[in-house]
């Protein structure tokens, strides 16, 4: 029987390595935790903004959600006219005015039309019509109305927000017509198909010039609106007192101009009996014979009675 030889180790040198291995471990345990409490911070505090985000986002969502039909509503699209009639001291002025103002809103004169007239009992008006951009439209009839008296006021709104959207789809089918036409008429070979495509590529790009050109001139009323201006400035009607000179004057214009229209006058009448001759000389000549018929009978007369009386 072998026998093994186990060293024995004393009691307290046992307890004290046992001890150290314990807090060794204790002191392990506590470093791992503090290091998961420092982890569990560091991600709680970056989770901590992305979930603010979040929430915020969250939040704003509803509010987007609720802004967005608003967003997607289509702005009517109206062709705009306007009409001002004003009473102003000065046509001219106005008038510069008027111009330097249209040109500060980028807009154009398209009419001008004056009704002044030359003596003072007349009052002077004058007509314009310019064009100008619909965004600077109130702003350009609020500088009008500052010219002088208003005296009368129009404005006209007609919505094309449907014509503008059939214009543009039809445009739109027509050029994808276009396309399909052009490539049929590359697969095509026989000559009768290439002429009937043909005509209706024709057809088909005659109509898209067409609503092109409707569709421009639409959203050029729309981008641009109409201004009819009227001035208008009062003048005395009382006419001014004229000198001694030209009463003269005047009463000798109206003299030659009576004795000028006599004159007409009676050569007018002499054409009228020249003409009518014949209907008043053949009574005239039928009693000039009869009044000298009757004065030979009454010579007649008168030399036949001495001669009774003398038988």
């Amino acid at each position: 029987m072998v026998k093994t030889y186990c060293p024995r180790i004393p009691l307290q040198g046992q307890a004290f390595r046992a001890l150290k291995a314990i807090s060794l471990i204790m002191a392990i345990g506590l470093g791992l935790a503090s290091c998961a409490n420092q982890e569990n911070k560091g991600v709680a505090s970056r989770i901590s903004p992305a979930a603010d985000i979040v929430a915020q986002s969250e939040q704003a969502t509803p509010n987007a959600a609720d802004a967005s039909p608003k967003a997607a509503l289509p702005r009517p699209q109206l062709i705009k006219s306007a009409e001002i009639s004003l009473q102003v001291k000065s046509i001219e002025e106005s008038s510069k005015v008027i111009a330097e103002i249209v040109r500060q809103q980028q807009g154009d004169i398209l009419e001008l039309n004056d009704f002044r007239a030359g003596n003072s009992v007349t009052a002077q008006s004058v007509s314009l019509k310019i064009r100008v951009p619909q965004d600077r439209l109130d702003l350009v009839l609020e500088a009008l109305s500052q010219l002088g008296l208003v005296k009368g006021r129009f404005l006209k709104a007609e919505d094309v927000t449907n014509q503008l959207v059939d214009l543009q789809a039809r445009l739109k089918n027509s050029r994808q017509t276009e396309v399909q036409l052009q490539e049929i008429l590359k697969q095509t070979g026989s000559v009768g198909d290439v002429l009937k495509v043909t005509q209706e590529l024709s057809r088909v790009r005659e109509s898209i010039e067409q609503v092109d050109a409707h569709l421009t001139n639409l959203k050029n009323q729309v981008a641009y609106s109409t201004v009819q201006v009227s001035l208008t400035a009062e003048v005395s009607v009382i006419a001014p007192q004229s000198d001694l000179g030209s009463q003269l004057q005047n009463t000798w214009n109206n003299a030659t101009h009576s004795v000028t229209v006599v004159s007409i006058g009676l050569l007018k009448l002499s054409i009228w009996l020249m003409v009518y001759c014949p209907y008043w000389l053949i009574p005239l000549a039928g009693f000039l014979f009869l009044r000298h018929r009757r004065r030979q009978l009454t010579k007649l007369q008168d030399s036949n009675s001495p001669i009774n009386s003398d038988n």
